[in-house]
């Protein structure tokens, strides 16, 4: 039966979503699979222009094809847009705050996946992914069911999000038409596109809030309190997933009980409800932590933003003026920290106003909001849309979607004093709430252009399947990131393994080798052009000049072609160690590996664990 038939004959409806999401996430993997010259991925991945041109040459036609057509051409070419930054960067080595050779985590993103492949191996997470346990564990369940193949790992998160920006897409050019839904979609690459390839916990803060805002947008469009709810909920949880702008929770949990209040003062049932699937949330959050991580380590990197916040400085202030607090771990840590911050606040009460409007000013007033697009036209563009947006829901406050984008703002304007922009390095902190932000040049775009009649956008028709997809969708994902790992647990049990014995001068580890989750530096004349695990010698060179931590750099430039890289950790003591070994000595096969070696002997790096096997002592 031709795909047509398929996707027409009433009797075949349930393989509409199905047909057109396997096609499109075929594409995906095609791009992400052949070779393609990296210049085209990392054009994507840094450069504006070539991203506006794309979006409106090839989705605008893409996005205003109705029907089963117009499904497929504008999921598959959402993916494949996610999709180069990612082929860009495993196809060029390229080093980056948050990755080493294109592949490897670095940072805050090594510690995410570290404690999730230790929750595969039977332990519990640190008190580092403890502050964010949902995303750890997210991590952890995409892993185990990949093998721990990082790669795949990161396709399936880069793919997540995609899918979910384009159901939110979707529903905004249902209301507001095309212009106004592909607006949104660049915004939210723009931000979303640095983040493609590591394992930082804006992935999913972000892929839970676009449904989330999907959701609620449905609700506050169609006058549905169930939809509503459940769009709140998941916020909640992307909230909870990447930390940001707490305050607009019960700012939306007003909004639900003024606008569904019919002849009543307020709606009851939205406010209980609400606020106890808000409570909901964040009870699933604390449930989870208990299990699989440090309970005292949650959010607890506040306590660092507030110290800040008060004394006029950043999160760094605090370890600068107690340089004693530095030997102190957590949740120690953070408790002194919060008494620090509180005896600055009695001594001084005003303090806290005077962060906020310093916090305020700089959100609002020096390009801030935008700031993760470079060019300063683009930004004041959006910025000024922005204010228009505004201004038009001010306009149509009685309407239920513009009281939504007025509760929201003003969740995230107070909110931004705890979220201070100086602490969110270019909106980092506000990925859950982004959506939000995306929607309103979307909106005031559309305001403008209203009048004029220049819109020229159909509304999309709604499918029956098209609406379930996006509710299925969206529940799926927030029963699995709860309940998976928590199954892993609940399962996984910590390795037996022998002692080695290690020649005098040497130390033994015990290591799980992983397909996907290493690089092969390799001589330049033995391939075409890099692509990974196979990174050519003088692209990794090239990716590490301009590296921000150049100690590490230093260590890692003069490494020679045959050398395979993994950041693990060892089975035997669970610490942290990054595996440099000749490529010969690793294992093609996934299994553990003991290894004799010794670490770096450059003292300023040998926290991070280097270590140079020089023997291979056992094999599973």
């Amino acid at each position: 039966m031709k795909l047509n038939q398929i996707l027409t004959n009433p009797t075949k409806e349930r393989l509409y979503p199905i047909v057109i999401i396997t096609i499109s996430l075929l594409a995906y993997s095609a791009v992400l699979l052949v070779d393609l010259p990296e210049k085209i991925g990392l054009a994507v991945r840094y450069g504006l222009t070539p991203v506006i041109i794309v979006i409106a040459l090839l989705f605008y036609p893409a996005y205003r094809q109705l029907g089963w057509i117009g499904s497929l051409a504008s999921l598959s070419f959402t993916l494949i847009l996610f999709a180069l930054p990612l082929s860009g960067i495993w196809n060029s080595g390229i080093t980056e705050p948050s990755i080493i050779g294109g592949l490897l985590p670095w940072s805050d993103a090594s510690g995410y996946y570290w404690d999730a492949r230790r929750l595969l191996e039977g332990g519990t997470f640190s008190a580092f992914s403890s502050r964010r346990p949902l995303f750890a564990g997210m991590l952890a369940s995409l892993l185990g069911l990949t093998g721990q193949n990082l790669q795949v790992t990161l396709a399936i998160l880069v793919a997540i999000s995609a899918i979910s920006c384009f159901l939110l897409v979707r529903e905004v050019q249902r209301s507001h038409g095309t212009t106004a839904g592909l607006i949104v979609l660049a915004i939210l690459f723009l931000f979303y596109r640095r983040f493609i390839g590591t394992t930082l916990t804006e992935n999913f803060g972000l892929a839970l809030g676009a449904v989330g805002l999907a959701i609620l947008w449905r609700g506050a469009l169609n006058k549905h309190i169930n939809l509503s709810l459940l769009g709140l909920f998941l916020l909640t949880l992307a909230l909870n997933a990447r930390a940001g702008a707490f305050f607009i929770l019960p700012a939306l949990v007003l909004w639900g009980a003024w606008s569904f209040r019919g002849s009543s003062r307020f709606s009851r049932r939205f406010l209980l409800s609400g606020a106890s699937l808000v409570l909901l949330g964040f009870i699933l959050n604390s449930i989870l932590l208990k299990i699989v991580g440090s309970p005292d380590a949650a959010f607890s990197n506040f306590s660092y933003v507030l110290y800040g916040l008060l004394v006029g400085g950043n999160w760094t202030t605090v370890l600068a003026d107690h340089p004693e607090l530095r030997s102190v771990s957590d949740p120690e840590l953070s408790r002194r920290i919060y008494a620090l911050a509180f005896e600055v606040l009695r001594a001084n009460p005003l303090s806290l106003v005077t962060g906020s409007f310093r916090a305020w000013n700089q959100f609002l007033l020096a390009d801030y909001i935008f700031s993760f697009i470079s060019n300063l036209k683009c930004n004041f563009f959006l910025q000024f849309l922005s204010v228009i947006a505004l201004f038009s829901c001010f306009r149509q406050r009685s309407e239920p979607h513009a009281c939504l984008v007025i509760a929201a703002t003003l969740g995230i304007l107070i909110s931004v004093p705890f979220v201070p922009p100086w602490d969110a390095d270019v909106m980092r902190a506000y990925a859950a709430i982004l959506p939000f932000i995306a929607i309103l040049p979307a909106l005031g775009m559309n305001f403008l252009l209203n009048p004029m009649q220049l819109q020229d956008l159909p509304k999309v028709s709604s499918p029956v399947k098209s609406s379930q997809f996006l509710l299925v969708f969206s529940t799926l994902l927030a029963v699995f990131v709860f309940v998976a790992p928590i199954t892993i647990k609940l399962f996984s049990r910590p390795p037996q393994l022998p002692n080695l014995s290690c020649p005098y001068g040497t130390a033994a580890v015990y290591v799980h080798i992983t397909p996907g989750s290493s690089i092969n530096i390799v001589a330049d004349n033995s391939i075409r052009k890099t692509h990974l695990p196979n990174v050519r010698a003088s692209d990794f060179r090239k990716g590490l000049a301009g590296f921000a931590y150049p100690e590490i750099a230093k260590e890692l430039m003069p490494l020679n072609p045959s050398t395979t890289i993994m950041n693990t950790f060892n089975l035997k003591d669970w610490k942290q160690i990054w595996l440099i070994a000749e490529s010969t000595m690793v294992p093609k096969n996934s299994g553990i590996v003991g290894f004799c070696g010794k670490p770096s002997t450059n003292p300023s790096i040998q926290t991070y664990g280097f270590f140079y096997p020089i023997s291979v002592i056992g094999n599973r």
